[in-house]
């Protein structure tokens, strides 16, 4: 095969259905998505480039070519100022979770020895949809000592100690590596992560999986990397405080790994770019994505579209549809 070409526009990729005894539908429905194993499709992988499960690119000059390939042959292109993650990697992965049912209670190590592959898991959660009283766990209830969480952990009892933040569309939360956390029923969201598939489970509500079978716990593992200096997470929602020609943005967070930006276009609106990798999802709405001077074809864009923005590229140039179009970014760092 050819080696891939330099990419000089924005890259969309062919999704990674993932099949979850807790998925629902509605990525299924919207998607058109299905899961080998016939499992509900629980998570939709829009951008990856993790070791066996990296996305293919779909249109323009390096359709068919993989993450991985491009990396390897035009990584500084790609990156432009924001750094690899280790053994080249592009750092971030984003995908969507569609929790029909309660997620296991989870703990992701930081980077270094503590992780199998050497790397962590930092990720943020951008929230889609919730049901009302929706609620995602995101660290210990205040008060909750090593001791007192290392007697209840592995059993119904640790569930008094979890803390439960209330959700809505349009909120944040970011949950860094050692974070307690769960996603719970009726909440779909998008997640902008460090290239990292290690998860630790600390309970799963005592559930079986496809196959009647408890799912594997990792108590001392998990022990070993939770952070008990973390506060219990909470969930911010976007001010739109900065108004540019055709476009209102909101800075939503930030971690080591990436920063997190809401942008509503409300007409026509050329955005300069600063020259980091940057990942762009349709959250709402559509329209469509060009380059101001045209060095690359218009593409119409809709809701779950997810770009890789090379760090190369200057500028992009967005039209919103009848709808309006709402984006998320995430720059790496």
């Amino acid at each position: 095969m050819a080696a891939p070409p330099l990419p000089y526009e924005p890259l969309l990729f062919d999704r990674i259905p993932k099949g979850k005894v807790w998925g629902g539908t509605r990525l299924e429905e919207w998607f058109s998505l299905s899961s080998e194993a016939g499992a509900p499709v629980g998570e939709s992988w829009e951008l990856s480039d993790v070791s066996g499960f990296e996305t293919r690119v779909r249109g323009g000059s390096c359709h068919g070519f993989t993450l991985r390939q491009l990396m390897e042959r035009h990584g500084p292109a790609i990156l432009g100022r924001s750094t690899s993650g280790p053994h080249g990697r592009f750092p971030l992965l984003v995908k969507f979770i569609d929790a029909a049912q309660d997620l296991s209670v989870q703990i992701h190590p930081p980077d270094g020895p503590k992780s199998p592959t050497g790397v962590g898991k930092t990720e943020a959660w951008y929230i889609l949809h919730a049901v009302e009283g929706a609620e995602v766990i995101c660290g210990l209830e205040p008060g909750t000592t090593p001791s007192s969480f290392r007697e209840a952990i592995g059993a119904s009892g640790v569930e008094s100690l979890l803390h439960r933040v209330p959700v809505k569309r349009g909120d944040v939360l970011f949950i860094p590596a050692g974070q307690i956390h769960a996603i719970l029923g009726g909440v779909l969201l998008i997640e902008v992560q460090q290239t990292s598939d290690v998860t630790y489970r600390v309970w799963d509500w005592n559930r079986p999986d496809s196959n009647g079978h408890m799912r594997e716990l990792h108590i001392e593992r998990a022990l070993d990397v939770m952070d008990h200096h973390l506060a219990p997470g909470k969930a911010v929602q976007a001010v739109f405080r900065e108004h540019f020609e055709g476009a209102d943005s909101a800075p939503l967070g930030h971690c080591p790994y990436f920063d997190l930006t809401a942008v509503k276009i409300t007409g026509e609106h050329t955005h300069k770019l600063s020259g980091f990798a940057t990942t762009v999802s349709v959250v709402g709405g559509s329209g469509k994505i060009s380059h101001p001077e045209g060095k690359y074809p218009d593409r119409e864009i809709q809701f779950g579209d997810v770009l890789l923005v090379p760090g190369t590229l200057d500028a992009l140039k967005f039209i919103p549809g009848n709808d309006g179009l709402e984006l998320l970014e995430g720059f790496a760092r």
